[in-house]
């Protein structure tokens, strides 16, 4: 007899819907960092074992300059000639002429004799 049954037809695939519940993160229950305390020992600066400053001892340099071998100061010979006092010649005196007015006498204003 023929096959008459219907073909196969696959229903499609329907996701389920996420019924789950949403991530809650747990609370941080862990305890605050605390520091470890500091057990180092203090600095202890090293002891000076530097040998002290000693100054070095100041030796002049010799001298070593060439001698003095310069001929002596020698004045030159004084050349001035020596004082000649110039001769006294005195002018002769010459009277200034008188330009004087000649004397003429007053007139007389004395009254007549009475």
């Amino acid at each position: 007899a023929p096959d008459t049954s219907a073909p196969n037809t696959p229903a499609p695939d329907t996701p389920a819907p996420d019924t789950s519940a949403p991530d809650t993160p747990a609370p941080d229950t862990s305890a605050p960092d605390t520091p470890a305390p500091d057990t180092s020992a203090p600095d202890t600066p090293a002891p000076d074992t530097s040998a002290p400053d000693t100054p070095a001892p100041d030796t002049p340099a010799p001298d070593t300059s060439a001698p003095d071998t310069s001929a002596p100061d020698t004045p030159a010979p004084d050349t001035t000639a020596p004082d000649t006092p110039a001769p006294d010649t005195p002018a002769p005196d010459t009277p200034a002429p008188d330009t004087s007015a000649p004397d003429t006498p007053a007139p007389d204003t004395s009254a007549p004799d009475t």
